[in-house]
């Protein structure tokens, strides 16, 4: 059989961090995935041409190619319903991460790249696709024809594929050691059972496949590589995983003692997870603890899996329940201080000369009860863990078995609060929904989850019930039964009624500092019909741009939002018109301008220039005229605030105007400071007409305040990228005579680009 060759083309699934790659702008990524995100709703919602497409998509389109500056590929990498830049996952509570990550999983892309020179109409035939229902993707050829048809060659993805995988075909899977010669194996283990059923079947053509003779032969560590890599099909390994599991603990309670075989198996299976990516290692724990916790009445055999566990696995295994919301339960705290004990006395009676020695092989449990101690020392409980619960846990690995069977379990549940007791309650409606159950329970379920939804607000639990939101949405339109869809559509009614917006929007104001990100996403959910509520709480905001969350929860709704603004600009106070000209300009359109201009007498300062600056950004006509005078208004303030404009949007119309600022005759040390602000605001203008004036303020050679003239020249220096390389050779002769390195540097470095 020979080697197979590798596929160069094939990238893998998770995005591999570059060595020399240059990182990203996080709160420029995050904004980037929230349009996308929206743009893509908004491809789903409206029809093609849509005005709101066009502008969510142009949004989007804007973010990207910022980031495109940093570097000319950005890879989302795709796990289910988390994001991942490289090996780093994403915000796994935010939203709307989850949200465009499931947009994708679903579609079976494991990772999509966003290529410099990407163009609109490609995001939107992209988004088109991911609106587009999976079957139909599937009739169509799949995922990879799809996106080949559609022409997007800016946009590139990895998709889910297992079909091109034999797993007979991969000669370095099997261990170097030699095979048992030529008989067969009288015993199949759990090990061969996993190995043969994850190879076969869609894996393997007619013939191929691995024997259970070579089964045994299968290293762990290069099958896990072939999990994480997507070449085996994890959901498959998962489901036989448990599915064996659960097989092999029923038969381990007959058997009561573990052979070698067994001892051989369990080793085979740690070593799988321990080399298994941290997101799939999950999914095989999570099975793992719901056998365990499922037997827990039956140490035989959940002491079966657990006993061959390491320290960390456990650890992982309990602080991966801990975060679901499961009940890590004393029963099952008990069985894994009796495994210490067992360790412990096995330990002794060796010391002692027994004569009952372990199998050959045997993996003997790890933990001893300085382990127990150190697990419950590592394990972050819930909040619902009161002290005295976890001083009892701690105490576990020094008590007798007797004395764990006294747990008083009904006082600890008694000591459970509310919250915990609705979150729970919520967690187990939305499985029941997710369930192929009857009409009638269907009705039922979602009845309860309905009613229970408001005690979410009051505890601030906004995921859960975006969680209920998206599952009432699904249903509304995935599940097969219409009464099933009708009810979905029915219930999920509740949530957008006034009232319950108005609590909403009530919870959002008091948790806004808390839980912003989860807050706002189930806002967003809502819709535009929260809108007038949240510009009530923008408008009260005392800070310039109100609250960074709520200010950007704003502009992702987009036109309905600009709109409400525009209502309320006669608003007598000076903060909140600033706000709200601030919302305007960076969201809006010219069709403002006209609202806008009554401002630019208003008696604020701060909101004239606010004014201004929107009118600068639509190009209104008579904008550059008022901000010329602006810049010569008798107060200073005034004044510097209106050349600092413009630099930020580089008017070249006003350059001779800023340069009437400078000041010639020094009379004071913070006159350099003025026009070091005014130097800086020409190099943002970049206009060449300029350069006459900078090369005078680079000769001078006499001043009051050397080290104050020396650090005006550098400024000058640092300021001179902006400007055509052919316009600056002046200044670099004068700089190369300077007596200071900094400038010297600067002006070497601009000499290697021109």
């Amino acid at each position: 059989m020979s080697k197979p060759q590798e596929n160069k083309d094939t990238q893998p699934a998770f995005p591999q961090r570059v060595e020399q790659e240059v990182p990203l702008d996080m709160r420029l990524l995050t904004e980037a995935v929230i349009e996308l995100n929206i743009s893509r709703k908004n491809v789903g919602i409206y029809p093609p041409g849509h005005i709101q497409i066009a502008k969510s998509i142009e949004r989007a389109y804007q973010l990207l190619q910022k980031m495109f500056e940093i570097r000319n590929e950005m890879t989302l990498g795709v796990a289910k319903d988390t994001l991942l830049i490289g090996k780093d996952y994403l915000d796994q509570k935010n939203p709307v991460y989850r949200d465009f990550a499931l947009s994708m999983s679903h579609q079976g892309i494991a990772s999509v790249t966003f290529i410099s020179g990407l163009e609109n109409d490609e995001l939107v035939r992209f988004h088109g696709i991911l609106t587009t229902r999976p079957e139909d993707i599937r009739m169509s050829g799949g995922i990879d024809k799809v996106i080949a048809e559609a022409v997007i060659p800016h946009i590139r993805i990895q998709s889910i594929d297992y079909s091109s995988f034999h797993v007979t075909e991969e000669q370095e899977i099997f261990k170097a050691s030699a095979k048992a010669g030529g008989g067969e194996q009288s015993d199949s283990n759990v090990w061969q059972d996993f190995v043969t059923h994850l190879a076969a079947g869609t894996l393997a053509g007619p013939g191929q496949g691995v024997s259970v003779k070579d089964a045994e032969q299968i290293d762990p560590a290069e099958l896990a590589r072939l999990l994480n890599e997507r070449k085996l099909d994890a959901t498959a390994a998962v489901e036989s995983y448990d599915h064996i599991i659960s097989t092999y603990m029923r038969g381990t309670a007959e058997k009561k003692q573990m052979s070698q075989e067994q001892s051989k198996t369990l080793a085979n299976m740690n070593a799988l997870l321990n080399h298994l990516h941290p997101e799939l290692r999950k999914q095989f724990l999570s099975v793992a603890f719901k056998n365990i916790a499922s037997r827990t009445g039956s140490p035989v055999e959940a002491k079966a899996v657990i006993g061959g566990f390491t320290d960390d696995m456990v650890i992982e295994m309990l602080g991966q329940a801990s975060a679901e919301g499961r009940e890590i339960s004393p029963t099952l705290a008990g069985l894994v201080g009796k495994l210490a004990q067992a360790q412990t006395d096995g330990s002794t009676g060796q010391q002692q000369g027994s004569s009952t020695q372990p199998a050959k092989g045997f993996v003997a449990p790890a933990f001893q009860p300085e382990h127990m101690e150190k697990l419950f020392e590592r394990e972050k409980y819930e909040e619902y863990v009161t002290d005295d619960y976890q001083l009892m846990l701690r105490n576990l690995s020094k008590s007798s078995p007797a004395a764990l069977e006294q747990f008083p379990l009904a006082g600890q549940l008694q000591s459970l609060d509310d919250e915990h007791i609705d979150f729970q309650i919520g967690r187990a409606l939305l499985a029941f929904l997710e369930e192929n159950i009857e009409e009638e329970d269907y009705k039922e379920f979602a009845q309860k989850i309905v009613a229970t939804s408001p005690q979410f607000l009051e505890t601030g639990n906004f995921e859960m019930l975006w969680d209920i939101l998206e599952t009432l949405r699904r249903h509304s339109t995935d599940k097969p039964v219409q009464g099933i869809r009708e009810i979905a559509a029915e219930s999920r009614k509740f949530f957008f009624a006034p009232d319950f917006i108005a609590k909403a929007l009530s919870a959002f104001d008091r948790w806004m500092r808390e839980k912003g990100q989860s807050a706002s996403g189930l806002i967003q959910a809502l819709g535009p019909d929260t809108i007038p509520g949240l510009l009530d709480i923008y408008c009260n905001e005392e800070t310039v741009g109100g609250r960074r969350i709520l200010f950007n929860l704003l502009c992702l709704f987009g036109d309905p939002a600009v709109h409400e603004a525009q209502k309320r600009l006669r608003d007598p106070r000076a903060t909140t018109a600033r706000n709200l000209l601030i919302l305007i300009c960076h969201t809006g359109s010219a069709a403002s301008i006209p609202l806008v201009k009554p401002l630019l007498q208003h008696q604020d300062p701060m909101v004239k220039i606010e004014a201004l600056s929107t009118l600068l950004k639509f190009k209104d006509p008579g904008a550059i005229d008022l901000l010329r005078n602006a810049i010569h208004d008798k107060d200073p303030d005034f004044a510097s605030h209106a050349i600092a404009l413009a630099g930020h949007y580089r008017i070249m119309d006003v350059t001779g105007d800023v340069l009437s600022k400078i000041k010639r005759v020094i009379l004071f040390e913070t006159d350099y400071v003025e026009n070091e602000e005014i130097i800086k605001v020409l190099g943002s203008i970049g206009d060449p007409g300029a350069m006459s004036e900078l090369e005078k303020l680079a000769s001078a050679s006499w001043s009051l305040y050397p080290s104050s003239l020396m650090h005006m020249k550098e400024t000058i220096y640092a300021s001179l990228a902006r400007y055509p390389r052919e316009t600056i050779a002046g200044l670099l002769r004068i700089g190369e005579k300077l007596n200071s390195d900094t400038i010297r540097r600067t002006c070497s470095r601009l000499r290697e680009k021109q």
